[in-house]
């Protein structure tokens, strides 16, 4: 208990107000189920994620300040059972126990079951404990129960515990273990294996709890709430008795008790040891009732719980409440009391008078009534200590806590209030009534001052105040000040920078006055105002301006009361364009209402002991500016769902998800649970955010087509004091690329666009070789042309010249030099003849008719047998027509120069070619010579000769294999063997040929 205490101790930077608070202080909250509380809640219990547990009769809850959910084990089998009686959270997780034997471990990753098989018993489970030494201990209706080694066990007789029933287990801050059965209440200390009986005078005891004196108490369902054991003493004198039926108990950091009764609400005893030996029933006054009139979902109360922050839980039969202490300290004004004007008093009190109560006066939390039962509209403390009132009956003075009438208003009737009240440092009072112009009380006169250009006209002040130096003030309506000293008057209007809209608040700090309005917040810089800058939204409606001791200033404005810190007021002096931060005071601490922006004003005040007070036209709160409390504690973080289009995805490590994911959504929270409405978020998606985004209080981030890809979604928290949790949360998220955009499809549209690219520029060279071929057809044609003129006209015409010159030739003398040298010139033309049908021939032979191969060949026979006879067969097993152009005139070439060697060289008798198309096209040419030498063979030719190369790239060319065979005197064989599709393509079929096509794309064939 003791630890706890610390912790929760430490949660709060700063020391505990000064000021004591009661029950109805604390901010109340109530979730019933219009809210989603689950009802009938049996058990509280807060685990180390922040989560608060909730053991209902329907089920396992758990809650993060913003919403319950139905807790259910994931991957696990669902509990055992579902009516919850025992929650306890312990470092390894959070025990469940149900009614009628069955118990629950439930941590972050898996959930595990207990029954009868586990050593169990089956019966219904009170309470759990943990001891130091990690055995958990159970308190059930068949007795205690204790879980070592992943089984548990019954205690049996050794132990020495009295009784058949355990019904309730505690371990204290010192170790030791307190065991309630149906007869005593045992111990047994650390290292002890038998127990000591510390009171046999108990009933049915629901709880055990020691209080921070070190004793111990008892909850009795049909006795009461009382201590029963102290180490030295009486134990009775370590606090009262409390006659009330109660479910359970808890003392709070502070010391206070809390008990949550069976059918009277809540009961609170803020003094303990105070009350000692006292005896206290539901109506006695010793103890603060809170019940259901006053806001608690039930008067049936079983649970109460105070979490790490500081905050008190109870659970009830329809629903959770939660006590906080607020930072704003609410007035325990009578209810209904509206309209607060009001002035410090001595000691640290105050003084308010309202329009519908008698003047009242706060010492500490003891509220009194004085007699002057007018309504109040204006008060003020002047520098002597004099506190003056005015309302529409008059002015009051109180000197030294007693209240005296002053003087009555003007003579003149209507009036409907006093507005504000100053005193000048002559002593005169100046009146703001409502009337133009103002009014002023000196030596028992009144004056009215309404004839001063400077005033504006048909105008009276809305608030006064006396500097320093005992100028006089005065804040109009629409944006106007004056200053009187003396007889001099000084206008402040917007010309003089002044934007604050009707004047409503006027607070000297120093040698600085402030102003305040509906619009903003400024100061004074000699006969100008410099206005103040504010971060967020704008400082509007300020009706109140004071500070503390450690120059902060504060401001009652219509958002809540603003404070602004010392730093920043001295930076903004010095930087005009500078912007304060602001920390703001609103609702949810404690603030009821909004101030007045007419009457009462000064909406604020600060006490003679340093307390700031703050007045709202429903209430009145108090802060005591050097004990601000702070929640120290930074939020735990957790992520708790993700889902995309497809569904919900269980969060049990990396997420994977499905591809063509196009709106993924990533809840989170954070269990901060004193203020969750002020817990903000930042988060960021590694792999698509670059930085943080902001999501203010959201606790969802939406992303819209992520993407396929590995993610990393990282969320922090921070508290409403700012506390920021650094470490938050993480979860890794994987999305599956569809097929198309994966890596391997990426690659393959690479090379698949290479490919392209490579077909268009074959496409490409394809366009030009029929170009380059269809210009030298024209050429080859023209060659003909030229070779057949040549041959008919002038080889001819040459060749008749010279039989004519020859038969001139024969008719001179043989012997004589004319003779000689005209058979010398003749010999000269037979040469150049030759040389001429030499070239017609070179020109005639490139263009030949191959669609016959085998007429082609044989015509070549015929040329070359004029110089070298040989028999020649030819056997053609296929029409050549139907031959691929390209690959034909490869395949003549190929024969030709095969049988020009065999002509040339090999001095055979026979030359065989064959060719057959069944399978595949085949060329053999044969013959019975002398065949090649091996050398030249395996060099690849002759040196210096190139015919076997070029056949050989030819055959390459075409994709066709040459074999040659050949044995010295024994002749030569030369097969050429090509795919049939290759040669014959029109034979093929139309996806053959389609394949075709494309593997001389792809790989530059002809």
């Amino acid at each position: 208990m003791v630890a706890w205490l610390i912790a929760t101790a430490c949660a709060w930077a700063d020391a505990p107000d000064s000021r004591e608070e009661g029950i109805g202080q604390f901010y109340h909250t109530a979730w019933t189920v219009r809210e989603g509380a689950p009802g009938q809640i049996t058990a509280l219990a807060q685990s180390s994620d922040g989560y608060l547990w909730l053991g209902t009769q329907t089920g396992l809850y758990r809650f993060d300040g913003v919403s319950f959910e139905r807790f259910r084990p994931r991957a696990d089998r669902d509990f055992p059972a579902s009516s919850v009686s025992a929650l306890h959270a312990t470092p390894e997780g959070l025990w469940v126990g149900f009614r009628y034997g069955f118990a629950s471990l439930v941590t972050r990753d898996r959930t595990i079951h207990f029954d009868a098989r586990d050593g169990l018993p089956t019966s219904t489970i009170f309470a759990f404990a943990q001891t130091r030494d990690g055995t958990v201990w159970a308190a059930t209706f068949r007795g205690l129960a204790r879980y070592r080694g992943h089984r548990w066990e019954m205690i049996g007789p050794e132990w020495k515990l009295p009784g058949s029933q355990a019904r309730t287990v505690y371990v204290d801050p010192g170790g030791t273990l307190w065991v309630a059965t149906d007869t005593t209440l045992a111990c047994l200390p650390p290292g002890e294996t038998s127990f000591r009986v510390a009171s046999d005078k108990v009933a049915r005891v629901n709880r055990i709890l020691q209080d921070p004196a070190g004793a111990i108490w008892v909850a009795e369902t049909d006795g009461a709430v009382r201590p029963v054991f102290a180490a030295t003493g009486d134990a009775a004198a370590n606090g009262p008795e409390l006659k009330i039926p109660a479910a359970d108990l808890l003392f709070d950091a502070d010391g206070a008790l809390w008990v949550p009764t069976m059918g009277d609400g809540i009961r609170r005893v803020p003094k303990v040891r105070a009350m000692a030996g006292k005896h206290i029933d539901s109506e006695s006054a010793d103890a603060e009732p809170f019940v259901e009139r006053d806001g608690l979902t039930s008067d049936y109360v079983s649970a109460v719980l105070q979490d790490r922050e500081g905050n008190i839980w109870f659970g009830s039969s329809r629903g959770l409440d939660r006590f906080r202490q607020s930072k704003l300290l609410p007035a325990e004004f009578p209810a209904g009391s509206f309209d607060f004007a009001l002035a410090a008093g001595d000691n640290g009190g105050i003084w308010a008078g309202t329009k519908n109560r008698a003047l009242m006066k706060l010492d500490g939390q003891t509220v009194t009534f004085e007699d002057l039962r007018v309504p109040v509209s204006a008060a003020y403390r002047d520098p002597d200590g004099v506190v003056w009132l005015g309302g529409p009956d008059g002015i009051w003075r109180i000197v030294k806590g007693k209240l005296s009438r002053f003087a009555d208003l003007p003579s003149e009737g209507g009036y409907s209030g006093v507005q504000a009240i100053v005193r000048d440092n002559a002593g005169a009072l100046w009146v703001s009534i409502n009337r133009p112009g103002i009014y002023r009380l000196a030596d028992g006169q009144w004056t009215h001052v309404e004839t001063f250009p400077e005033f504006p006209k048909g105008s009276s002040p809305l608030s006064l105040m006396t500097d320093r130096a005992g100028r006089v003030w005065m804040g109009f309506a629409r944006n106007q000040i004056t200053r009187r000293n003396g007889d001099k008057v000084i206008v402040i209007t917007a010309t003089e920078g002044l934007d604050t809209g009707n004047v409503t608040a006027l607070h000297e700090d120093g040698q600085t006055v402030w102003v305040g309005g509906e619009r903003g917040l400024g100061y004074a810089v000699g006969d100008r105002i410099a206005m103040i800058q504010s971060l967020g939204e704008p400082l509007r409606g300020i009706s109140g301006i004071v500070h503390d001791s450690h120059g902060d200033l504060w401001l009652n404005a219509a958002s809540g009361i603003a404070r602004i810190s010392a730093n920043d007021i001295a930076r903004a002096q010095h930087e005009p364009d500078y912007r304060v931060r602001t920390d703001i005071f609103d609702s949810l601490d404690g603030m009821p209402g909004t101030p007045a922006q007419f009457r009462p004003i000064p909406s604020a005040i600060a006490g003679t002991d340093g307390r700031l007070w703050f007045a709202t036209t429903s209430g009145v709160v108090s802060i005591d500016p050097a004990h601000v409390r702070h929640n120290a504690t930074p939020p735990p973080v957790d992520i708790v769902s993700v889902s995309t289009e497809a569904g919900t995805w269980e969060i049990a490590g990396p997420v994977n998800l499905p591809a063509h994911t196009q709106r993924l959504r990533i809840g989170y929270t954070a269990a901060s649970l004193t203020m969750p409405e002020r817990v903000r978020f930042r988060y960021r998606l590694d792999g698509l955010d670059d930085r943080w985004r902001d999501a203010g209080t959201d606790r969802e981030a939406v992303y819209t087509n992520p993407g396929p890809g590995r993610y990393t979604f990282h969320v922090l928290a921070r508290n409403e004091d700012g506390v920021w949790n650094e470490q938050g949360a993480t979860l890794d998220i994987r999305i599956a690329p569809a097929f198309y955009q994966t890596v391997w499809f990426a690659l393959l549209c690479v090379v698949l666009a290479l490919l392209v690219l490579r077909v268009i520029f074959l496409l490409r060279m394809r366009q030009m070789e029929s170009q380059l071929r269809a210009r030298l057809h024209e050429r080859h044609a023209e060659r003909e042309r030229i070779a057949r003129e040549l041959h008919d006209t002038l080889l001819q015409s040459i060749q008749g010249l010279t039989m004519r010159f020859q038969a001139i030739a024969n008719r001179v003398p043989a012997g004589t030099p004319l003779r000689t040298e005209m058979e010398s010139a003749l010999d000269r033309a037979d040469e150049a003849l030759v040389e001429a049908r030499d070239r017609v021939k070179d020109l005639r032979t490139y263009v030949v008719d191959l669609s016959d191969l085998g007429g082609a060949l044989e015509d070549v026979a015929r040329d070359l047998g004029h110089d070298h006879p040989m028999a020649m067969r030819c056997t053609i097993g296929l029409d050549t027509e139907i031959m691929d152009p390209i690959v034909r005139d490869e395949i003549y070439q190929i024969a030709r120069e095969a049988m020009q060697n065999a002509y040339s060289h090999a001095h055979a008798d026979h030359l065989d070619i064959d060719i057959e198309a069944i399978d595949n096209f085949v060329l053999s040419i044969r013959d019975d010579g002398c065949g090649i030498d091996p050398a030249f063979l395996t060099a690849g030719g002759k040196p210096g000769h190139w015919g076997l190369r070029g056949m050989r790239e030819r055959a390459e060319r075409i994709g066709a294999s040459m074999t040659i065979d050949s044995i010295p005197g024994s002749g030569t064989r030369i097969v050429l063997h090509l795919p049939l599709i290759e040669a014959c393509p029109r034979t093929a079929t139309r996806s053959a040929r389609w394949w075709r096509r494309v593997r001389q794309m792809l790989v530059g064939m002809p």
